[in-house]
């Protein structure tokens, strides 16, 4: 399959992730372009809320219960926005607010620095990705393509209950399912398989939501420096820890969604707060947004809800601190400021209470310290977390960046931000292990990779105002001294235009060509991860022959017994075959671990064939015993010899084979 046949596919994700969220931005009357990015956070908080109520309502998951919700709250929230336009006596029409305004020189330029950001990021992900339908051969994507395949089946996308296709005969637990939801509706959108459906919604997510959300941080935090804010788009390709590290490493994908909304979400926050230059007026939605934004954040993965709350703890802090001495210039009481104090001090006890109980297991949090506290400072610095080489263009420019913010006080709360987040990191990858890791770091499983895709939040914004800073000096200079350039021809040195729109070009340009060799590393590392071989970890090329063949093999109605460690699982998210295990670390039914156990003894085991019968188990796949970490997880049942009485051998692509159970009929 070629890239340039998924081009439906990629223009169909684009209105999935941003229609949605950009009706509701014009119910609460926001008309200016650089609120287009937080439309895909208002998208994945739809999305996420409405696949939780449609169980409830008795409706099958589908995209009309999307677009009935879209609809519904768009007209409440025009409804009560045109209430309060009434009450206040306001003259002006809610009917001219629809109408975005004509895109300004500002807007032109950022509208450059977006595309060769989301172009920049899209050419990486090609790369690493090789072909449309080729799957991540890593142990998480068993989880993630199948549950998109079983939310298909049931018309069931409920965080609420996604665990279900693991968890046998215990009961569902919560699972964030706001990517699987978001994968599940574009494939019943344009018909593509789910391995091209995933591939394109990661690449719609980092390319374009990812990039959008890292340039509304910008402009809200910056101002409106059109150079600054288009900086950021460019910048948000120059990182290897994000957004190539959680899809390549895991793969993170939930994990991935949550991050890549967090930029527009934070921003939001900050606007919520009045700590940010917003973009025109907002009225009621500046108090909508960010909560509305929390939400997606939180379904999408609840560590990125925890994330937010990390990055926002300086907002907080800022907005009391400048709320008091406002107070004390203004010559009024204490009151009011020990009022808000106490209230900040009940946010801060909120947040803690979250801290201690939204986190995984402590048995999950299995990752340990690999390097000392000064490789982590220095990785920090560099822009290299995890070993990635440095990215020095970048790191240049967020130093100058942290220079331009500690002058401006009120805006000083991202450089916290990027503190709180650098020192996390040093934490979780070279503190000791132990209590105090624990508590800091365990929400992120004590995963350094986790923490590592974060740093890039406060790090583009701070490059990118650091980048404005330089373009406008070189303006300065420019205007300056250009009298003396003598090698200029007359007319051009008198130009007004050159400076301004060829010298941010070329150091966009020069930004983009800098980022491209500490990047090839970190691409090369995931194109490795999603290359279908003789020897891949998951899923080797013989297996997916046979997984592909499987429609002609198998009915239906079958099930196929399969050992989830060898790759056989995938069977259930490619071929659309139902398997006795859909994933890893599956809670199996007492019928399903005998037959994991003596299904080859079907034919001598009077126990087995009830089993099977059970639940229709009329195939075997057996790929032998090399699992996708190395291990021996057992499944000795489904290692099925040629010879074995019972099984017949109707398919095989070298080491990988398919069998009907003969022994059961």
């Amino acid at each position: 399959m070629s890239w340039f046949s998924t081009a439906p596919v990629v223009l169909a994700c684009l209105v999935l992730l941003f229609a949605p969220g950009t009706l509701l931005l014009a119910a609460l009357g926001l008309r200016r372009w650089s609120y287009l990015a937080v439309a895909p956070v208002l998208t994945v908080s739809l999305v996420a809320v409405t696949a939780i109520a449609a169980p409830y309502l008795g409706i099958r998951w589908s995209p009309l219960p999307v677009l009935a919700s879209t609809l519904l709250t768009a007209g409440l929230l025009f409804g009560v926005r045109l209430l309060r336009q009434r009450r206040a006596g306001s003259g002006a029409s809610p009917r001219a607010r629809w109408a975005l305004r004509k895109p300004a020189k500002a807007d032109v330029v950022a509208a450059v620095g977006f595309l060769a950001g989301s172009m920049a990021i899209a050419l990486q992900l090609h790369q690493a990705f090789g072909r449309p339908e080729n799957i991540s051969q890593t142990f998480d994507n068993v989880f993630h393509l199948n549950a998109v395949r079983y939310i298909l089946d049931s018309g069931n996308a409920s965080s609420l209950t996604l665990s279900t296709m693991t968890s046998g005969d215990s009961p569902p637990y919560f699972y964030p399912a706001a990517w699987h939801g978001l994968a599940s509706l574009l494939v019943q959108v344009t018909g593509a398989q789910i391995s091209v459906a995933v591939n394109i919604l990661n690449i719609c997510i980092a390319a374009a939501v990812w990039t959008a959300g890292c340039m509304f941080l910008a402009r809200t935090v910056i101002g409106p420096n059109a150079y600054a804010v288009a900086a950021a788009g460019v910048l948000a390709a120059g990182f290897g820890s994000f957004p190539l590290l959680l899809l390549d490493f895991g793969v993170l994908y939930p994990n991935f969604l949550s991050v890549s909304l967090i930029p527009a979400s934070l921003a939001c926050v900050s606007m919520f707060f009045g700590v940010s230059d917003a973009p025109g007026p907002m009225g009621m939605a500046r108090f909508i947004l960010a909560p509305v934004a929390a939400i997606g954040v939180a379904i999408a993965h609840p560590n990125g809800l925890m994330s937010l709350l990390a990055l926002s703890i300086p907002i907080l802090v800022v907005s009391f601190v400048g709320f008091s001495l406002a107070r004390y210039r203004n010559g009024r009481g204490h009151k009011g400021t020990l009022l808000m104090g106490t209230g900040l001090l009940g946010i801060l006890g909120v947040v803690a209470v979250m801290w201690k109980y939204i986190r995984p297991p402590a048995e999950a949090a299995t990752w340990l310290p690999f390097q000392t506290p000064g490789q982590a400072v220095g990785e920090i610095i560099t822009n290299s977390a995890m070993h990635r080489p440095p990215a020095w263009a970048v790191s240049i420019l967020l130093i100058a960046g942290v220079v331009v913010l500690c002058r401006r006080h009120k805006r000083i709360w991202l450089l916290g931000s990027f503190t709180v987040i650098a020192a996390l990191f040093i934490v979780v990858s070279a503190g000791p292990n132990g209590w105090l890791r624990n508590t800091l770091t365990g929400v992120w499983y004590n995963d350094s990779y986790r923490l590592a895709a974060l740093l890039p939040v406060a790090a583009v914004p701070l490059a990118a105002a650091g980048t404005g800073w330089l373009v406008g000096k070189i303006q300065r200079v420019w205007v300056t001294h250009r009298g003396s350039v003598r090698f200029l021809p007359e007319g051009l040195r008198k130009s007004r235009v050159m400076v301004p729109a060829v010298v941010p070009l070329v150091i966009l340009a020069a930004i983009l060509v800098a980022q491209t060799m500490p990047l090839s590393a970190s691409i090369q590392s995931a194109k490795v991860n999603y290359s279908t071989t003789p020897d891949s970890a998951l899923v080797s090329s013989d297996e997916m022959a046979l997984i592909e063949e499987l429609d002609s093999l198998v009915p239906a109605d079958a099930t196929i017994a399969v050992n989830p460690w060898t790759g056989g699982a995938m069977a259930f998210a490619i071929a659309d075959r139902n398997t006795t295990s859909k994933h890893t670390l599956t809670t199996y039914t007492k019928a399903t671990e005998l037959l994991n156990d003596k299904f080859r003894e079907a034919s001598t085991d009077p126990s087995v064939c009830p089993a099977a019968r059970a639940d229709n188990v009329r195939y075997v796949l057996d790929f032998g015993t090399r699992e996708v970490h190395g291990g021996n997880h057992g499944f000795v049942g489904l290692q099925i010899p040629d010879a074995t009485p019972g099984f017949e051998l109707l398919a095989r692509h070298g080491d990988a084979k398919l069998f009907e159970v003969t022994a059961c009929r």
